[in-house]
């Protein structure tokens, strides 16, 4: 974990830079840095904050990905009728219009949950940010970033394994700590998901900060009577 926090930024990244339909998917995730409200809990102290349900979401990877996926929709929406492949939130790609992929259906939910169920994870995260107006932690950044770095050298090391046989045992140690890294992410995220949903069902909490300053700004209507009042007053 100090080795994530010290090698990786917690700032995300200031710009997209690719353009077109998935350069707006991109910036729709991006903007979610701007959000007013905080998870419960960030990635980092989830495991301390919801044990069971971290190790449960980290070892039965699929049928957790499905059941968080459903029980956000649930939640924030009108339950699997608003279900579609990823949730929107990737771009069309290779001919296929994810998207609109799937709508309503159970099955496409269980098949990405049994193809995909890192990437459905982290979509439904993703879903109860938009719906909350949740912005990440800045540890969540340096902890995903880790887990999608590891990912990258184990191929990189599988690739080297292809070409040389000096490889093949690093190969297997880097994959190890990668799958390792990469289900310890997705428990302390399907942490966060129940964490967010059973914060909602008990009435969500204190408004954000940013609508208790937009309340103070606008007086009371009493109030408003009163200046009126005194203006016409003042007037005569």
């Amino acid at each position: 974990m100090s080795f994530c926090l010290c090698c990786f930024s917690a700032e995300p990244p200031e710009q997209v830079k690719v353009k077109g339909r998935k350069g707006d998917q991109y910036n729709l995730l991006l903007n979610l840095k701007d959000k007013p409200n905080t998870f419960q809990t960030n990635l980092c102290d989830a495991p301390c904050k919801d044990p069971g349900c971290c190790c449960i979401s980290g070892v039965c990877t699929c049928c957790m990905a499905f059941y968080w996926r459903k029980a956000a929709l649930e939640q924030f929406g009108n339950g699997m009728d608003d279900y579609v492949c990823c949730q929107g939130y990737m771009g069309k790609c290779c001919c296929i219009d994810w998207p609109n992929c799937c709508k309503g259906s159970t099955c496409g939910a269980c098949c990405e949950a049994c193809c995909c169920d890192t990437l459905m994870q982290s979509f439904s995260r993703i879903y109860v940010m938009e719906k909350k107006d949740l912005r990440p932690d800045p540890v969540d950044y340096q902890i995903i970033a880790f887990s999608n770095c590891m990912q990258c050298l184990a191929c990189i090391c599988h690739v080297l394994a292809m070409v040389s046989d000096l490889f093949d045992t690093l190969a297997c140690i880097v994959d190890v700590i990668a799958d390792i890294t990469e289900r310890c992410v997705m428990g302390c995220m399907g942490a966060q998901i129940h964490l967010e949903i059973e914060h909602s069902k008990s009435g969500g909490g204190a408004p954000s900060e940013a609508v208790l300053d937009a309340e103070e700004a606008v007086p009371a209507e009493d109030e408003k009577d009163t200046v009126e009042k005194a203006s016409v007053i003042i007037r005569d």
